[in-house]
């Protein structure tokens, strides 16, 4: 027996579903950077540009116009990339922060924080249904709370999960829930009850898949995991952002005057589109969304097999817990320059050289000299200064994002001190740290090696040719 959303309460909940989900870490984090580049611009050029840097995304070239607009429109409506000023577009304040903080994780609690139904994100046609009806439902908090509630609930050291049919038909699909505001604890116990009857659930990848792309964006924010039953778990680890979201009681208020409201009309829904983008780009401050890369670096400790591997991370969360006041685990690029000075530590030390190792220093920001560690290279007796300047991104999964942006003073620094200049590429996940060393950047675009698009600095966009994967040295 399959359970079924009462009819009288049935309503479908859905919104734009991005057609690169199977990578779109990846695809925001290029998609940040190309837009925060662009500026305020008359519409039209706005879009141009955005279009063409579109089109240079791997896989890209050969796509149709149209599909490339679906890209642009995607991305703004749903997660809130670009917002407008009077006849202009630019960069939406979302964008710029995941562009300079390069955290995926801490994007996706933002996005989760704010995305409701119903917001700018769906065709006005479909707000305006749901406000008549009655909608009101932010389906992150929703969830969290119910896990929380479900966790309470269970006894002897059971661990409460959610499938995503069992939250398509028991809470995304249900007005008892998006209209009603039934408490999190009913549906808890709606849940159970259904469980230990032996209640199936319709698990068809249309009907399942809005409500499996909250979930999924939720383990992206890693608020919750996934485990091979399928079912979502809160991650414990992270109950402070967890609470946040429960505890949160805003909503859009551009709706509230439609609701028991007959005398509203369409226009009046577009007219609140550019208020939603000015709402879900405004009081990004919350810090506590910063990701903890001190809990990511654990996780990815957890899944190594190799026990050097893991010594190698105990020794840079060592190093984090040793120096507390230069390097915190919510500033992504001091654990950057941390896991780089360990590597070169170790790499120096296999050489051989380890009175060199006191030499292997941090530059302090202040001097701004356009790299960010000085370590050294070389053979036997002969070894030379080299100049490394971090690129770190952080995100839940492995990346395959492949561009950064130097500074002009980066820039500058990379053609003074051409062969001794490096980029280290650190892409930290829990699945992963990966490391992609690029020598000579700016000798490597003469020799179209990458591509380099002046944009306050440099824009680069890097391929395998462009440099090499090294393994992390242990």
């Amino acid at each position: 027996m399959k359970y079924k959303t009462p009819e009288d309460r049935y309503y479908r909940m859905h919104h734009v579903r991005p057609r690169f989900k199977n990578h779109v870490e990846s695809v925001l984090l290029y998609m940040a950077d190309q837009i925060a580049l662009l500026g305020k611009l008359d519409k039209k050029i706005f879009k141009q540009k955005l279009n063409t840097a579109i089109k240079l995304y791997p896989g890209n070239y050969t796509r149709t116009k149209k599909t490339i607009n679906n890209w642009r429109t995607e991305i703004s409506s749903l997660f809130g990339f670009i917002q407008q000023e009077s006849d202009k577009l630019k960069p939406g304040k979302i964008a710029a922060i995941l562009s300079e903080r390069q955290d995926l994780i801490e994007f996706f609690r933002y996005f989760l924080y704010y995305f409701q139904y119903p917001g700018g994100h769906l065709k006005p046609k479909e707000t305006l249904n749901m406000i008549k009806v009655g909608i009101k439902f932010k389906p992150a908090r929703y969830l969290l709370s119910v896990l929380m509630e479900g966790q309470s609930h269970v006894s002897n050291g059971k661990k409460f999960g959610i499938t995503k049919a069992e939250a398509t038909a028991c809470i995304f699909n249900d007005l008892s829930v998006t209209r009603d505001h039934r408490s999190a604890i009913e549906t808890v116990k709606l849940l159970v009850k259904n469980n230990n009857n032996g209640i199936a659930y319709d698990n068809d990848g249309d009907t399942v898949r809005y409500a499996g792309d909250i979930l999924d964006y939720m383990v992206l924010a890693d608020l919750v995991t996934l485990r091979p039953n399928y079912k979502y778990y809160l991650n414990t680890h992270n109950f402070e952002v967890i609470n946040s979201f429960i505890n949160s009681e805003e909503y859009f208020q551009g709706y509230e005057k439609f609701y028991n409201n007959d005398n509203f009309s369409l226009n009046e829904i577009n007219s609140t589109q550019k208020l939603w983008f000015d709402y879900v780009n405004q009081s990004l401050h919350k810090e506590l969304f910063a990701a903890d890369i001190h809990s990511i670096l654990e996780n990815y400790k957890d899944t190594v097999q190799v026990q050097e591997n893991k010594t190698f991370i105990d020794e840079v969360l060592n190093k984090i817990e040793n120096n507390k006041q230069a390097i915190s685990t919510k500033e992504i690029g001091d654990v950057g320059e941390a896991i780089t000075i360990e590597h070169e530590k170790n790499r120096i030390s296999k050489l051989g050289r380890t009175d060199l190792i006191h030499l292997i220093k941090k530059i302090p920001e202040a001097i701004a000299a356009g790299f960010d560690i000085k370590s050294f290279l070389g053979h036997g007796d002969d070894f030379q200064f080299i100049h490394i300047e971090v690129k770190t991104t952080v995100s839940k999964n492995r990346l395959s994002t492949q561009s950064f942006h130097m500074s002009p003073n980066e820039w500058r620094a990379a053609d003074s001190y051409k062969a001794s200049y490096f980029i280290y590429r650190i892409l930290i996940s829990s699945k992963d740290i990966g490391l992609f060393i690029i020598r000579d950047p700016v000798s490597a675009y003469k020799n179209n090696l990458l591509q380099m698009i002046p944009t306050n600095g440099a824009d680069i966009r890097y391929t395998e040719k462009s440099g090499r994967w090294e393994s992390l040295f242990i």
